[in-house]
């Protein structure tokens, strides 16, 4: 199984995923306010972030990968969600979730806060615990486990959940790893170390001195 991609190269193919630059700011202000567990108005996030509404609701009308209510706000964002999906990532006691196995990974650093996350491995059914923070994994349950991705290159960043999400799960045991990637050509699967590092080096235009929880 491919389990040594250069990580820098395939980081570099996920970067537009997550908004950088002068966004930056302004994409942790919202990830922190979906950390509270509610869906997120451009008023609230603006209130926040300390900047005005029609700026805010453009910058979220550019970005890609952000889900919306019927209220128009916000429900999900970068991989954090108030609603349920596919794996749960519980921060300060808020029980939240994410869109993959690697959302996990790497959102405790933009929450500047631990998370536990619960999900489950596709080919053996086992059930999957992990307590993550800012800086690494803290602990796994079982303690071998692996993180499947698709081919490098072939995720559409403006649509992040059907052609990348869909593909990355927690895989228990090197079983279950070989045969999650037999079973799909082209596939990578990586170490949780690996797939850490991975989101680090993807999030690095979203991340900064700033932590996002601060008041």
């Amino acid at each position: 199984m491919t389990t040594h991609p250069n990580l820098e190269s395939f980081a570099s193919s996920l970067v537009g995923t997550f908004p950088g630059g002068e966004d930056a700011p302004l994409a942790r202000a919202l990830l922190a306010e979906l950390a509270k567990g509610q869906p997120v108005s451009p008023a609230a996030l603006a209130t926040r972030a300390g900047r005005d509404e029609t700026e805010v609701s453009d910058a979220l009308a550019r970005w890609p990968n952000v889900h919306l209510d019927e209220q128009q706000r916000v429900v999900a964002f970068g991989g954090l969600s108030v609603i349920p999906a596919a794996h749960g990532f519980t921060v300060a006691g808020q029980q939240l979730y994410t869109w993959c196995a690697w959302d996990t990974l790497f959102l405790p650093a933009l929450l500047g806060q631990p998370a536990d996350a619960q999900s489950g491995c596709p080919v053996s059914g086992a059930e999957v615990r992990l307590r993550v923070a800012p800086d690494g994994v803290r602990a796994a349950e079982p303690e071998q486990l692996w993180v499947s991705f698709p081919q490098p290159g072939s995720a559409s960043t403006a649509d992040i959940t059907g052609s990348f999400c869909c593909h990355v799960h927690f895989l228990a045991g090197r079983a279950a790893a070989e045969r999650w990637s037999n079973e799909h050509p082209g596939a990578v699967v990586l170490t949780l170390d690996d797939a850490f590092e991975l989101g680090r080096l993807a999030t690095e235009p979203l991340r900064g001195d700033a932590v996002p929880g601060a008041a």
